[in-house]
């Protein structure tokens, strides 16, 4: 068995193999495209076999196509928890992919991180598109928000509320700078065509995910809407890569820190790893479940909210530990192809009606 580590950069990458002793059999550059990384792959492969290590980053899909496409296994990290490379005091683009290839050898490496392919990819770029063009339509009403505000101009939240008093001002343009002017209506076309984009965005999402029966059978859990289903469907991918629901909010970052010593044991806030969209779609499901569904089938989901909600500084926390449950709700769904069941809830009847 041999051992190929790849230091991924945009231009070349610098790579490392080691063999079955560990010693160094070889060294060398190649153009970070799939041709090249195809020709490396296969020309090392006729040697013995071959398995490949990479740090994950942006061009880690190319990487990880144009080794798999060349029939070879490769396996990705992130580098923040390959130790040999994290407390390296001397980083070097060959010592890191030398320390790669070595803990490849050696097989003390962290969980590989997983990397999607066909729908599941497809799913998470739009999904990753939507944010970013939200994000830049929320910043272009901030700036009008802020030039009104500026100029003495009061308008009342939300973004209904600002798109009327734009049309409103640049309508009758009487008694306005023409600096502000043209500012508010520079934000008003961005604003509007940025909106057309996230319009198609969630169109084609709703077609890529009418495809899917699994996004339709989380879409019966309560609170839990298309574009939440969807996120949660793309994010977690393989069901079955999880051994238990438990393993699955460690994932979504959804459990509490624990520093644990001797007979004292301490348990913290939330971890917060993983990825941050599933976390934060599931907090605004267990949102909406708290405080909008009324429906029969959220009586026991409310009820375990409420169990923890027993004080306003608890708010955030019954949040949270309902987004967990949803969570995992979701991955018995989709790892035994069923619907939501509210009689399957281990929830004392005495909180449920209470939760009503």
């Amino acid at each position: 068995m041999q051992y190929l580590g790849i230091d991924v950069h945009s231009q070349a990458s610098v790579w490392c193999l080691l063999g079955e002793d560990g010693e160094i059999r070889a060294r060398g550059k190649v153009e970070t495209t799939a041709p090249a990384l195809g020709e490396l792959v296969s020309e090392l492969a006729k040697q013995d076999r071959l398995r490949v290590g990479q740090e994950v980053g942006t061009m880690a899909y190319l990487v990880n196509d144009a080794v798999a496409g060349a029939g070879v296994e490769i396996l990705s990290f992130n580098a923040y928890q390959l130790r040999m490379i994290a407390s390296s005091r001397k980083k070097t683009d060959r010592r890191d992919a030398y320390w790669i290839a070595r803990a490849l050898q050696t097989g003390m490496y962290p969980h590989p991180v997983y990397l999607p392919t066909g729908a599941i990819r497809e799913l998470r770029a739009l999904l990753s598109r939507r944010r970013m063009i939200q994000g830049e339509r929320n910043r272009w009403q901030v700036r009008a928000r802020c030039a009104l505000r500026a100029s003495g101009y009061k308008v009342r939240t939300g973004g209904h509320a600002l798109r009327t008093a734009l049309d409103e001002l640049l309508a009758s343009p009487q008694g306005i700078d023409g600096h502000l002017g043209d500012l508010l209506e520079l934000c008003q076309r961005q604003e509007a065509a940025l909106s057309l984009e996230q319009r198609q965005t969630e169109a084609a999402l709703r077609e890529g995910a009418r495809a899917l029966d699994a996004i339709g059978r989380l879409q019966t859990i309560p609170g839990v809407g298309a574009l939440t289903a969807t996120t949660v469907y793309a994010w977690v991918g393989d069901v079955r890569r999880f051994p238990d629901a438990k393993a699955l909010a460690a994932y979504a970052g959804l459990v509490p820190s624990v520093r644990q010593s001797g007979d004292a044991q301490r348990l913290g806030s939330i971890t917060k790893t993983g990825s941050k969209a599933l976390r934060s779609t599931l907090v605004q499901a267990a949102h909406v479940l708290m405080h909008r569904c009324r429906g029969a089938d959220a009586i026991p989901l409310q009820a375990i909210g409420a169990r923890v909600h027993t004080s306003r500084g608890r708010r955030k926390i019954a949040t949270v530990a309902l987004a967990r449950h949803l969570l995992r709700i979701a991955y018995y769904i989709l790892r035994d192809g069923t619907l939501y069941d509210p009689k399957r809830l281990r929830v004392e009847l005495d909180d449920a009606q209470h939760a009503a």
